[in-house]
């Protein structure tokens, strides 16, 4: 149906459920796209995504054709396969894959950069026979983001190219560190305030998570004929 428009886009790795990892075209990249003649025909419903239901898999319920997922990522705010709706497994490993073991945090923002010099990314830090290396560097945060070692509250550690030391306050795990604060109308800050709470980056990636649950999708009656207009637009 499609195979031959597609060849114009540009490919991406896609890793599936099964840890083989295939070439895919990148269809997302469509800011040149005039889509008005596709949108003018497109009648939406909403689809909620269940855990390991790949665009493939949904494509193929709805539509009964797995070739057609590439429709999902034409009408939602998704630029890639990595903003599909993650099961719990795959959140996880998410998780573990973004963020840092650790957080050492300091008390001052100075310990972690000042105007003389300051923590380096990948550099190794220690304290006694612990060591590990500085993956993240937030002075906004007052922290440092640490893989390895073992860390705790009142070590000091020092980093062996920046020389830069300070005493740890409090250690967390990575996913634990906050992302933003928020107020009761929602607004958001990086730094802490009255009347501010602090979100998680393990919450606010759960939440967005769950938001990607609930997809929009083009009415099965109406598939074919937007599939043709796309491609009209495609190949004017």
């Amino acid at each position: 149906m499609s195979n031959q428009l597609f060849k114009n886009f540009p490919e991406i790795q896609y890793t599936l459920s099964t840890g083989k990892i295939v070439t895919i075209k990148d269809f997302f990249r469509k800011s040149t796209i005039e889509q008005e003649s596709v949108n003018s025909v497109i009648s939406y419903t909403f689809y909620e995504i269940q855990d390991g239901e790949r665009p493939d898999v949904v494509a193929d319920r709805l539509y009964g054709d797995s070739d057609l997922h590439w429709t999902f990522f034409l009408v939602n705010e998704m630029d890639n396969y990595y903003q599909w709706y993650k099961d719990q497994v795959t959140f996880e490993n998410h998780i573990k894959e973004m963020y840092p073991e650790y957080w050492l945090t300091s008390t001052n923002s100075s310990d972690i950069v000042s105007s003389t010099n300051k923590w380096l990314l990948g550099e190794i830090i220690e304290t006694g026979t612990q060591q590990g290396n500085v993956i993240s560097v937030q002075p906004t945060f007052n922290r440092i983001g640490v893989v390895g070692g073992t860390w705790n509250a009142n070590d000091v550690v020092t980093g062996k190219v920046s020389g830069k030391s300070f005493t740890v306050s409090s250690v967390q795990n990575g996913s634990d560190g906050v992302d933003h604060y928020v107020n009761s109308e929602g607004h958001k800050r990086n730094t802490s305030t009255t009347g501010f709470t602090p979100v998680t980056y393990y919450t606010h990636d759960y939440e967005q998570n769950e938001k990607a649950r609930k997809i929009k999708v083009i009415r099965p009656e109406y598939i074919r004929r937007v599939v043709s207009e796309f491609e009209k637009v495609m190949a004017s």
